[in-house]
């Protein structure tokens, strides 16, 4: 069995950092979703502040989600990766 080239576990770590970080985010944002209906804003703007309280938490959750994928995408890459220099030719040893 051929060993994994180095860039691959670059590829891994990178990805896995972004996944979890997606998540983290993902998660910060749904923690936000849920303090929308206790939000008590000023009088003068009581309706448009918690639209917009929550228009950010559904951006946040979408960025969230596009470093997810992200992840992934380079979770596929590091495989692609490892998966091709695994059936690359060996090289010749020497004696």
């Amino acid at each position: 069995m051929k060993t994994v080239p180095r860039i691959g576990r670059i590829l891994d770590l990178a990805g896995l950092l972004l996944f979890l970080g997606g998540g983290a985010i993902f998660v910060w944002a749904w923690l936000g979703f849920q303090g929308v209906p206790e939000l008590v804003p000023a009088l003068e703007e009581q309706a448009r502040s918690a639209i917009a309280v929550a228009n950010r938490y559904w951006r946040l959750q979408k960025i969230g989600t596009g470093f997810m994928i992200a992840g992934v995408a380079v979770f596929v890459l590091a495989w692609w990766v490892a998966r091709s220099a695994m059936h690359a030719p060996a090289e010749p040893r020497e004696t």
